[in-house]
């Protein structure tokens, strides 16, 4: 056991300096590439922040344990979703700018409630992966866009090609991985020894260590008040993993919902969803008191899950 729960968190940690190592690479990328910081978290940070879910849930899957990878993907949103955001706002509260009201919330609702309507028959199959897939592209149209017309507003950068810092992102990519892998092997092996379900594990172990990458840009771009890295990583980052990621899992390999995804995990996340919604475009602020209720509502998922009962919301 403890030497399970030391490699688990060795695992967390290569996951954590990975993820660190790609994102300072990220700024000099982003100047090159002549965008803001709101299409660069959407369009790489986001993307290398759900690496983790991606990897972790892969590997779930290829070890026989597809409820902890399908779990894995809803309880990282979830926590993402209500205590990163929550936590970010009891920190200091964040004023929320138009885009991500009206583009990445709604994205971000409608990722959650199409992988709850897909998994209603409870299996997401290749066809499903490639509906997730599908409904992915619109969006990052979208987001293409506008770096496009970002690019021809800004005058071309002079310099050499970051081949360093390609590098180092690659390097950081690979820590990733194998971090991921760790998690599955040693936090699997750990939990089971608590009679933990495969289920249990994904929704918990998984879900919070996948999802510190996201607290760590998250919270760090609160301390530099910016707003948009803020909350656009975190809208950003459900997007991707509910639509990109649960679809190229798919793909891969069809995947069976546990009726309690269906019934309990996937409804509070739509919920969660509609509500942080409500409290963005009601006066363009998420203040502290709406953060408390956001992590109250964490609060009530986790016991969810812990004691056992069901949330079917209508």
């Amino acid at each position: 056991m403890i030497v399970s729960a030391l490699l688990f968190l060795a695992g967390i940690a290569l996951l954590w300096g990975g993820t660190e190592t790609v994102l300072r690479r990220i700024p000099k990328l982003a100047a090159w590439l002549r965008v803001s910081p709101l299409v660069v978290t959407i369009m790489l940070v986001a993307v290398v922040t759900s690496l983790p879910e991606f990897c972790v849930s892969l590997f779930a899957s290829f070890r026989g344990q597809p409820a902890a990878a399908v779990g894995n993907v809803v309880g990282s949103n979830f926590v993402t979703l209500t205590f990163v955001a929550g936590l970010c706002a009891l920190w200091r509260p964040i004023v929320v700018g138009p885009t991500l009201r009206e583009r990445e919330s709604s994205w971000m609702i409608l990722s959650a409630a199409l992988l709850l309507v897909l998994g209603m028959d409870g299996t997401l199959s290749r066809t499903d992966g490639l509906l997730l897939l599908a409904a992915y592209l619109p969006y990052f149209r979208s987001t293409l866009d506008e770096a496009r017309k970002q690019r021809s507003d800004s005058p071309a950068v002079a310099g050499p090609h970051p081949w360093l810092d390609i590098g180092l992102f690659l390097v950081g990519v690979g820590m990733v991985v194998l971090g991921s892998n760790w998690i599955v092997d040693h936090g699997s092996a750990m939990a089971r020894q608590l009679g933990m379900n495969d289920l249990l594990i994904g929704v918990t172990f998984y879900a919070f260590g996948t999802s510190l990458p996201e607290l760590a840009i998250a919270l760090g771009a609160v301390f530099r008040r910016q707003a948009d890295v803020t909350l656009g990583e975190i809208y950003a980052s459900n997007i991707f993993t509910g639509l990109a990621v649960a679809g190229a899992l798919c793909l891969i390999r069809p995947l069976p919902v546990e009726p309690l995804i269906v019934s309990r995990d996937l409804p509070l996340l739509v919920f969660a969803g509609v509500l942080l919604q409500l409290f963005v475009t009601s006066g363009g602020r998420f203040v502290r008191s709406e953060a408390a209720i956001m992590v109250a509502v964490f609060v009530l998922f986790l016991s969810a899950q812990f004691m056992g009962f069901s949330i079917s919301l209508p």
